[in-house]
């Protein structure tokens, strides 16, 4: 599948500017910042810039992909793009071509956003996992509960974070107990790329085997682990319930959340019925 995302930001008096992101099958092949031609007047008119510019893209980047999402987050502008969505498959003869709206705070939707600005931004390479809603999984909740599997998870650290750089704390815990907090990783601000960048370091820390031993040595167990998306890794969520995993792929594990309620807390006190 070719996915594009596209945004825009709109300066009145002065150049504006499309963002765009282009992966295909969750791998990123291509990132742009472009100005907005001619003379916008709105942000919508920027915006359906964007989604001009979107389709220039799959002509430069389409293999004969059956299915083609272009992702905006202005329902107005997606929505003049839904209408003409037949007359742009007849030029991507096999393809089907869809236009879809996403909120600004999904992952490479943030990034385009961030390239419309002209701020630099980092990407990962790492393929992403599948996250799983833990409210509906029993067998998870029950998992936690009676097998003492370990869940890891991040948390901002205000007091050692800065104006241009954000503190995480690592934490490993079970139902019964903290097994590890004192991990810390500050990493520099920009864009959305910042807790990409985090699970990056850690998911090198990970592989470390000193660190590693320092782990097992406080019974932390990594396999058939899990790792809780939280509010304050929620940029990690991609779309089509994808995300980045602070632990190896090489290790067995599953990445799991809430739509609601993504707190620790919540997790637990689910869990706690099926001790």
């Amino acid at each position: 599948m070719l996915e594009i995302y596209c945004d825009s930001s709109y300066n009145e008096g002065e150049n504006s500017y499309i963002g765009c992101v282009v992966l295909r099958d969750s791998m990123q092949l291509h990132q742009s910042t472009t100005k907005v031609p001619g003379h916008p007047q709105n942000n919508l008119d920027c915006e359906l810039a964007a989604l001009n510019f979107a389709i220039s893209l799959i002509r430069i980047f389409s293999k004969g992909d059956t299915e083609i999402v272009v992702y905006n987050d202005s329902t107005e502008a997606v929505k003049t793009f839904q209408a003409r969505a037949q007359e742009v498959e007849k030029e991507f003869s096999g393809s089907g071509v869809s236009f879809e709206y996403i909120p600004r705070e999904k992952m490479n939707q943030a990034a385009a956003d961030s390239l419309s600005k002209k701020f630099p931004v980092f990407f990962s390479s790492t393929s992403t996992s599948d996250v799983e809603s833990f409210s509906r999984r029993e067998d998870i909740l029950s998992d936690i509960a009676q097998n003492g599997s370990n869940v890891f998870y991040l948390e901002k650290v205000p007091e050692k974070s800065t104006n241009k750089k954000t503190c995480y704390r690592l934490i490993v815990r079970t139902m019964e107990k903290t097994l590890s907090d004192d991990l810390v990783y500050l990493v520099k601000k920009g864009g959305p790329g910042t807790q990409v960048k985090a699970a990056e370091e850690i998911r090198k820390d990970l592989s470390n085997p000193e660190i590693l031993f320092s782990l097992k040595s406080k019974g932390i167990r990594l396999e058939n682990s899990y790792f809780l998306l939280t509010d304050e890794t929620w940029g990690l969520r991609g779309t089509d319930s994808q995300a980045y995993s602070i632990l190896p792929s090489s290790i067995p594990h599953k990445v799991i959340c809430d739509e609601v309620d993504r707190s620790p807390q919540n997790l637990f006190r689910r869990a706690e019925r099926f001790r």
